[in-house]
């Protein structure tokens, strides 16, 4: 009988079921885990933004606005620059513009949840928030995220 180095069929198939099973087992967490991680990221970065935001308007002496829509936000300084009045929310000319951020897939903000007037926030010059509120985001598995701006500061929690 001669020598013969390889793999059965069996031995393929034997190995092939194997990961199957463990693929089952596998990938439903996997699911989950990309969903929670794009969530917390995208929470992340919307209080690392607010707080951008909040040093960025002690450093300009101005207002600088959070602005929500259904996607994401943009944050821009709002000091009459463009012709316009300083803190009148509207992004004029030359005002710079700081962030646009849309949301991940899958991660949706939580318009009604939003307790910020009119779905926008600003800093003062003392870095004090103009309005006070809340966004919530969500994720595809209806998990939240709730970003809280006081007076003092920016908090980050689990759920609503």
């Amino acid at each position: 009988m001669r020598n013969i180095k390889g793999l059965t069929i069996f031995e393929v198939l034997v190995v092939l079921g194997i990961l199957a099973i463990v693929s089952v087992f596998v990938v439903p967490n996997f699911v989950s885990w990309r969903s929670d991680v794009k969530i917390r990221g995208a929470a992340n970065n919307l209080k690392g933004d607010l707080e951008m935001a909040k040093a960025r308007a002690i450093r300009e002496n101005n207002w600088v606005a959070v602005m929500f829509n259904a996607n994401g936000y943009t944050v821009f300084i709002d000091n009459g620059s463009g012709g316009g009045i300083a803190g009148d929310w509207i992004r004029q000319g030359s005002e710079l513009q700081l962030k646009a951020r849309e949301m991940p897939s899958g991660v949706t903000l939580d318009i009604p949840g939003m307790t910020f007037t009119d779905k926008r926030t600003r800093f003062n010059g003392r870095g004090h928030a103009g309005v006070l509120g809340k966004a919530v985001l969500k994720n595809d598995k209806g998990e939240s995220m709730t970003i809280r701006v006081n007076r003092l500061e920016i908090n980050l929690e689990k759920g609503s």
